[in-house]
């Protein structure tokens, strides 16, 4: 019974001050020290790339390698046939002169320059003095 009775005794108490209007509210108070710093957090998943910055300046050229050893001389090759004798070498070109008028070649022969010694320009296969022709001979 004593247990009811405790019990009936705080549950008034607790009713009686339920139904009580609350004071004004007082002024607040002064910002109390400030504590000390907690332990630092894990770390953070890593962030996007930014852009490539410009390039830098070229650098200084390096220092100049040392030679190589020079290699061993080989050994000398041996010595080659002798070879055929070839058939003999034909002139194809011939000069002709005339003393006056035009210089001429051969049917055999095509005239494929004319030179005036004396000055001037020729004039076909002439000139006004002496002629020099250089005539070739046709495949």
């Amino acid at each position: 019974m004593r247990i009811a009775a405790i019990l009936l005794i705080g549950v008034s108490l607790s009713l009686a001050a339920c139904g009580r209007d609350p004071g004004p509210k007082g002024e607040p108070g002064a910002p109390g020290a400030q504590g000390a710093a907690g332990p630092q957090g894990a770390q953070g998943i890593q962030g996007v790339a930014g852009t490539q910055g410009p390039a830098g300046a070229q650098g200084a050229q390096g220092p100049q390698g040392a030679p190589g050893a020079k290699g061993e001389k080989g050994d000398k090759g041996d010595k080659g046939d002798k070879g055929e004798k070839g058939e003999p070498a034909t002139a194809s070109l011939r000069t002709v002169q005339a003393a006056e008028g035009a210089v001429s070649c051969e049917a055999s022969e095509t005239l494929v320059s004319v030179f005036c010694p004396s000055g001037g320009a020729p004039d076909g296969a002439k000139c006004a003095g002496a002629a020099v022709g250089l005539c070739l001979k046709k495949p």
